[in-house]
């Protein structure tokens, strides 16, 4: 897919503000691409699309879970998790995005899992320190990445803060988040 085609695609159907992090996502992404030897085209089209399901009618994501044989897992879960998963199949179903990559970076930048390829990482990392974002930690997170080029403890920590608030809120947290984390506190440097 065109990088054009995929921005105009996503201009028209999400809010312009969801866009716009969309936008800086991908250009998040590049810039890691560039220090970590990542693909940057391939990071550029996963951020771009990566909340392409961001607002999808919940019911209509339960249906793609179950008509494509998702983790039924996912079933137990809200909008939060399942729209990386649902974008990831619709491009792939229904918009020809082919690259297991890019379909593997979507499909996990909700949640994250163990073993995640370069691409994936920088995906779900880039989605967590695009320049707007404010969150507590968000700057050790950016610090780690382009000041120490620590990739899997910027991984590690995201997932650690991502539990930790899921935990304070008591929300149920999906298996490949805690497989996520205990993977990247056995790998990080």
């Amino acid at each position: 897919m065109k990088h054009k085609v995929a921005l105009d695609m996503v201009k028209a159907k999400l809010p312009e503000k969801r866009y716009k992090h969309s936008k800086r996502v991908a250009e998040t992404a590049v810039k890691m691409a560039e220090i970590f030897k990542g693909d940057k085209n391939k990071c550029f089209l996963a951020g771009i699309l990566h909340d392409f399901s961001k607002y999808d009618e919940l019911g209509e994501m339960y249906q793609y879970v179950t008509k494509y044989k998702l983790d039924p897992e996912l079933l137990s879960y809200k909008s939060a998790v399942l729209h990386g998963p649902v974008a990831a199949v619709k491009m792939r179903e229904e918009y020809r995005v082919q690259d297991e990559e890019i379909y593997q970076a979507i499909m996990n930048h909700t949640s994250g899992r163990s073993h995640m390829s370069l691409n994936e990482k920088i995906i779900y990392v880039a989605d967590y320190i695009e320049p707007k974002r404010s969150q507590p930690g968000v700057e050790t997170i950016r610090e780690l990445v382009f000041d120490d080029r620590n990739l899997d403890l910027a991984v590690y920590e995201i997932t650690k803060a991502n539990m930790q608030h899921l935990l304070s809120k008591d929300q149920p947290i999906y298996h490949k988040t805690l497989e996520c984390l205990n993977y990247y506190n056995m790998v990080k440097e």
